[in-house]
Formats: C-alpha cells, structure tokens, sequence
C-alpha cells in the first residue's frame, strides 16, 4: 500500500559516493590545517585563508609550499610565486625574508618572489624592504621603490590569521563555512549528477529525475558543508591529536607499501613514499576518521532529533546509525581500494592519468563499497529489528480492512483507494504516527476522508418498488422449480 515518494528516491549508492567525496575532500582539507596548531600555524592559518579568498574571487591559485622544497614559493598565483610572511610587525615579515643579509626568495628568472604580509603591516613591510635595497641586499634590485612590487598586500590582517588558527573564533567558523562551501558545491554537483543518470536508468520522468536530483544534491551537499565546519573545528582542537598515537600505530603495522598506496590513493599532487608516506598516511587516516565519524552524527542529525520528539523508536535510531555507519565505512574503504587501482590504471594508460583513474576509481568504488556495506548492515538488522514503518503499515493495513468491510468496498474501489494513499502516506507521515498515543485512530482520521470521496462517487441507487420486488419473488420461486 505504502511506497516512496517519487521525488524521494533515491540511490544509497549514489548518496555514499558523493558523501564520501565530500569526506575525503574536507580530510585533506584538514590535512593542511593540521598545521595550524604549530608554533607558526598562524602563519599557515594565513596562507590557507589568503588561497581560499583567491579561489572564491576566481584566481588561478595552488598551494605550492607543502612540497618543501627551500626557498620555494607558498603559493602560485595567476602565475605569480608567492612566498608568505605573517609576523608580528612588518619588519619582522621582511626579516625572515633574509638568510646573512642576502634575500632569499626568487624566481626562476632570478627576479625575486612577491612577499605576502599582513593587511595591517604592509606599509612597515614596505618600508623595511625599501632600506634593505637601498643597502643592497635584494641581488638584481637598486630602485627602493620596487618595495612595493615585491610586497604584497595580504586579505587578512595579523590577528586575523591568529584566530584563524584557533577553534571557535569567528574568524576561524567563517573561514571554515567558506571551505565547506566550495567543498559542497563539488559534492552538490557529484550527487546530482549521479541521482539524475540513476532516476533516467531507472526508467523516471527527466522531470522527477531532476527533482530528484535537486533533492539528493541539497542533501549531500548541506551534509558535506556542516561536516566541513565540524571537523575544521575539531582539526583546530585537542581531539586530533588524541588520535595521533593510534593513527600511527595502525600505519606501523600496515608498513611502508600499505602506507604509499593508502596516502597516494587519498592526497592529491606527486606520489610520495617511504617514511614521507606513512608520516602523510597517519595524518590523513586520523583525519579520515574524524571526519567520517562528524558526518555520521551529521547524517544521523534527523534521527537523533526524532527520537527525541517521540517519532522513532530507541531500536529504530540504533538501526538507522548502525546502517549510516556501515555506509560511510563502507563508501570510504571502496573509494582508497578504488582510487588506488583506478590510479594504478592511468599510470600504465597515458590517456587516462593517475589524477582521473583514481578519481574515477574511487567513485566507483565508493559506490560499490556503500550499496554492499548498506546492503550487509540491513540484511543482518532486519534479523533482529523491525523498522517502526513495518509496525506503521501494519496497523494501517488492519485499520484498511476494517474500514473496508464497514463502507462495503469493492475490490475496484480497493484499487482506487489504495493509489490515493500511496501519495498521502510517506515516511514523515508514519513518524508521526509512531509518535502518537492513539495509532489506530491516527490510522483512521488518514483514511476516512479517502473513504468518503471513493464512495461518494458511487452510482446512486434507486430501491425498487413493492410490485417490483414481488415479481423478483416469483420470478425466483418459479426457477426454483
């Protein structure tokens, strides 16, 4: 009697490829910001902030300095190597720009690198460079008026980068809202795409399909934004580095092989190996962890709000985040085994690439992995836990046939009644039933003004007269004989 809402439907695979996405997104997103904790985290916290603000206003910008080469550039710029400076006064931000009173900083062309300082220290910046040229410290440059041309003005001033670096700063939740914005957006994308190919598969409506596709999209991509700001500010704090001694551990027993492949599969930029990779994989495995486990709470937010309200049952909210977990779990070992043999593929396929075969790779296999591990998790609850719909549906289909038998329905307007019910009843509908006192009477107030209008449509019976009834009497006696 029951089915889904059309605009409803969903694939569990398709939702766990894009929130994974989402989740390994935000996980080396964190991978940077677990820097910020640092004695010089600001200065990182700096750097991360000031390539964010360039993404949003539609720069070409890379983080360049987590390759660690000496003396090269923090970040690139439409182009432009910039090596980033937040001191304490502006001419600190130029000290630290020198090694023997020698600039160190240039590019490849020799010319030097643009420094990045402060909002609020440039002019002291500015003024600091400008004695240096003029005692001839910046190899290539005599004009102390190129200061400026080297110095470069940052978008956040020095105690702005500062509470960046902390958890629970305004700076710092804004910073992080904006990254789960970009990261949303990718993950609104990917899971709408996926929905709108599944519901056309599926034989849909490309007006259903799209309206289910908007839903998925708002849903994974709301997901991966909350989850950003959850784990960005738990990057921030003590937490993470409770899990350090475990994350290393696990990388310890997995080796020096397990670790290249895991972190290669899960990071982006050139491989890396040995001791970089299990030191790179212990970092993004904790941050894999917090990460999946903020968007378990966020994904299971509607069910830990119902069954306050009285909507679900305790059992019910077990099952519900026992299957959420299972799922994200699942999703995520599918997409490093994926990734990891999707990367292997665009290595030995030149056309393909290793960035695109361990994307696609691990698409893949966080679908897989998600549907099977959603799939496992339901099949073995069922065994023991009843969803409270089942129990809904039940009592609505005992209510049916007591009502059917009191309006006298016949199995046409059984039919009928039962098409009119598939669009009213859905799942908000029997949580509010389970949340009710009286059930069956919940039941009833649902179905009675279907029964109404069903029979209301009847054809108006005339009763026949005494003379007719007479005749069907002897006409009945008479076949008798």
């Amino acid at each position: 009697m029951v089915t889904e809402d059309k605009k409803q439907k969903k694939s569990v695979g398709a939702e766990a490829a894009a929130n994974v996405y989402g989740n390994i997104s935000n996980a080396a997103t964190n991978y940077g910001i677990d820097k910020f904790s640092t004695p010089r985290g600001h200065g990182f916290a700096a750097e991360r902030a000031n390539h964010l603000y360039d993404i949003l206003h539609r720069k070409d910008s890379v983080i360049a300095g987590d390759n660690n080469a000496k003396n090269g550039a923090d970040r690139i710029v439409d182009g432009v190597n910039i090596q980033s400076k937040y001191c304490k006064t502006g001419a600190k931000c130029i000290k630290e720009c020198f090694e023997n009173d020698r600039f160190r900083y240039f590019n490849a062309d020799g010319s030097p690198m643009q420094i990045e300082v402060p909002l609020d220290k440039y002019d002291d910046a500015v003024k600091a460079m400008a004695e240096r040229i003029k005692k001839g410290q910046v190899p290539g440059v005599t004009d102390p008026a190129k200061a400026k041309e080297i110095v470069r003005k940052g978008n956040f001033t020095y105690e702005q980068a500062k509470n960046i670096a902390k958890a629970g700063t305004v700076e710092s939740i804004t910073f992080d809202a904006a990254n789960g914005a970009v990261i949303a957006a990718y993950s609104f994308g990917l899971s709408a795409g996926l929905t709108f190919a599944i519901s056309l598969w599926r034989g849909e409506d490309v007006d259903v399909a799209l309206e289910s596709a908007a839903a998925a999209g708002l849903k994974v991509g709301g997901t991966a934004f909350l989850t950003a700001v959850v784990t960005s500010q738990l990057q921030k704090s003590v937490l993470n580095g409770a899990f350090k001694a475990s994350s290393d551990a696990i990388v310890n027993l997995m080796g020096p092989k397990a670790s290249q492949m895991l972190v290669n599969a899960l990071r982006t930029g050139k491989n890396i190996y040995g001791a970089a990779a299990m030191k790179s994989a212990s970092k993004l495995l904790r941050g894999n962890v917090v990460t999946a486990a903020a968007s378990v709470v966020v994904l299971s937010s509607v069910d830990i709000i119902n069954i306050f309200r009285g909507r679900i049952s305790a059992a019910q909210l077990f099952k519900n985040i026992t299957n959420t977990t299972a799922t994200v779990a699942g999703g995520t070992a599918g997409w490093v085994g994926g990734a990891s043999a999707g990367a292997a593929l665009g290595s030995v396929v030149p056309v393909i690439g290793t960035a695109v075969g361990g994307f696609v790779g691990g698409l893949i296999g966080s679908f897989v992995g998600g549907s099977a591990a959603n799939s496992v998790s339901s099949a073995v609850l069922d065994e023991f836990i009843e969803d409270d719909a089942k129990e809904m549906v039940e009592i609505i289909e005992d209510v049916f046939k007591d009502m059917a038998g009191e309006f006298l329905i016949s199995q046409k307007e059984a039919e009928k009644i039962a098409d009119i019910l598939k669009d009213t009843i859905d799942g908000g509908l029997l949580k509010d039933m389970y949340a009710s006192d009286y059930r069956y009477s919940f039941a009833r107030e649902i179905m009675q003004p279907v029964f109404e209008q069903v029979t209301s449509e009847r054809e108006k019976i005339i009763l026949p007269q005494q003379e007719e009834m007479f005749n069907g009497i002897r006409m009945l006696l008479e076949n008798a004989e």
